[in-house]
């Protein structure tokens, strides 16, 4: 349009839109499976429930009734949605509540050690000074306590197949996608697989209870909790699908190219379900052979 010579372009201006959140999404981010649901721990929520009503009462002391009754409901659900208000938890309840409650509730620090990081060397010390394996001279066994716990966690959960959640949990992935029944990615990068569904319902059954016993086992790689529960399963006697005997078994296994190596791999006897397969440098297959009580047969010897 013209005005007094002038000339003027009208131009569409975009609508500007204000940013959606998305509530169901910010909440999933903020949740901790590692920390709630079967895998909660009793006194460390205690400990920040108690920390919270201190911090709520202080403000409301300081600002107003009502800014403390916020405080508090809030607190609550970070506390119900991550597991605790106060990182490093763990630690003070450990430290700091009387043995006897520890006791009460499967955290006492005797069979708890402090672990930072594990090698298939130091599986059966690690695993045995948290009393998860007891070692009768000829043989390494479950211990029953732990035995016990493992047996009834596979009882409540059946045969259902751990969702992408438990596997996150168990193995300190905050993304995983499932590829298969026994197949997924962790976080996008890292892909990990079972030998079989039985193997997989062993793991997502033995991890939440190898989390009371081992303080620090949330600090520990993927890697290291796999040969942890590996370790475990090698152990095991009984399939946790059918509950039938399991036999394992080692072979030396000879290669045209390559230095010997040693194949370990535990089946069961009834439903045909492997629980491990592995394949081992000899310099570094001990430390399984022992757990697994065996040793590696020569292929010539075979019948």
């Amino acid at each position: 349009m013209r005005e007094r010579g002038r000339f003027f372009t009208v131009r569409s201006v975009p609508s500007q839109r204000s940013p959606v959140i998305d509530i169901p999404d910010a909440l999933a981010r903020l949740e901790q499976p590692e920390y709630t649901g079967e895998n909660r721990c009793l006194p460390c929520t205690a400990v920040n429930v108690v920390i919270a009503l201190a911090l709520a009462a202080a403000l409301g002391v300081a600002v107003s009734a009502l800014a403390g009754a916020l405080a508090f409901a809030a607190s609550l659900a970070l506390i119900g949605i991550r597991g605790y208000l106060i990182p490093g938890t763990p630690t003070i309840t450990r430290r700091y509540l009387p043995e006897r409650v520890l006791e009460a509730v499967g955290k006492s620090t005797e069979t708890g050690p402090t672990i930072e990081t594990v090698s298939p060397a130091e599986l059966t010390s690690v695993l045995a000074a948290a009393g998860v394996l007891t070692d009768q001279g000829d043989e390494i066994r479950l211990s029953t306590a732990f035995e016990t716990r493992w047996d009834d966690r596979l009882a409540s959960d059946g045969t259902a197949e751990p969702s992408t959640d438990a596997v996150g949990s168990m193995l300190g992935a905050t993304e995983v996608d499932r590829l298969d029944e026994t197949s997924f990615v962790l976080d996008g990068q890292k892909r990990v697989h079972w030998e079989s569904s039985a193997a997989l319902a062993a793991d997502a059954a033995a991890a939440p209870e190898l989390r009371t016993q081992l303080d620090g086992w949330t600090e520990l790689e993927a890697d290291e909790r796999c040969d942890l529960l590996t370790g475990l399963r090698l152990v095991r006697d009984r399939c946790p699908i059918c509950g039938d005997r399991v036999t394992t078994t080692a072979e030396r296994l000879e290669h045209c190219c390559r230095r010997p190596r040693v194949g370990v791999q535990s089946v069961c006897d009834g439903c045909d379900r492997p629980l491990v397969e592995l394949v081992a440098s000899e310099s570094s297959a001990d430390p399984w052979l022992e757990l697994a009580g065996v040793t590696a047969a020569d292929p010539a010897s075979k019948p």
